[in-house]
């Protein structure tokens, strides 16, 4: 995959959205940025809370953004990658490894007392570069075989990928599978705990 500037979407539970605040997220990820409980340079967090269906609280990094994303009306969290990081054909496993720590990071966080959890049998995947890879089935041919590749490693079994939007759109692939596994094995799956993000050093 040539394109660098990924996304991947992972959605909180009906019932989680319901028992969450927003305004929940802003300590817990400064408290991330001081205790540097992810292994890449992470340096502010931002709220964008008045905007509705908007991109809610962000922790701000020098690679990758991870954003408490409320787009579409469905809260989640986001991973931006908006930094050149590993090599093409390491960059979706990374992607997917940085996204679902962070997800699991957030799910035993005893701020949350247990009510947050995530919907670990749906992934949103976007490329946030209109001019890279504009939203048609060209686009979807060349990414569709990474794409499977990465859900057959992660869910171990049936999935679906059904592309979202419209040319205006950025281009997106819903991933979705009938069955459900906890975030740790799904994590397990992709590679284990990611390692220092190869932006700084580029």
């Amino acid at each position: 995959m040539d394109a660098h500037k990924l996304q991947l979407k992972i959605f909180v539970t009906q019932e989680s959205a319901r028992a969450i605040e927003a305004e929940a997220f802003i300590p817990v990820f400064h408290r991330w940025i001081k205790e540097h409980l992810l292994p890449e340079m992470v340096i502010d967090v931002a709220s964008y809370g008045h905007v509705p269906e908007g991109p809610g609280v962000v922790l701000i990094g020098h690679g990758s953004d991870y954003f408490m994303d409320d787009g579409d009306g469905r809260l989640g969290l986001l991973h931006n990658r908006k930094r050149s990081g590993p090599p093409p054909a390491e960059r979706l496993a990374d992607l997917a490894r940085r996204t679902l720590h962070a997800a699991m990071l957030l799910e035993g966080d005893a701020v949350f007392g247990g009510k947050l959890r995530f919907a670990a049998n749906e992934l949103l995947f976007r490329i946030n570069d209109r001019l890279a890879a504009p939203n048609g089935d060209a686009t979807f041919a060349a990414v569709r075989p990474e794409l499977e590749a990465l859900a057959t490693r992660i869910f171990a079994g049936p999935f679906e990928l059904t592309r979202k939007g419209g040319p205006k759109d950025l281009f997106a692939v819903r991933i979705t599978s009938p069955s459900s596994a906890p975030l740790t094995t799904l994590l397990e799956r992709a590679g284990g705990v990611p390692g220092p993000d190869a932006s700084i050093t580029r």
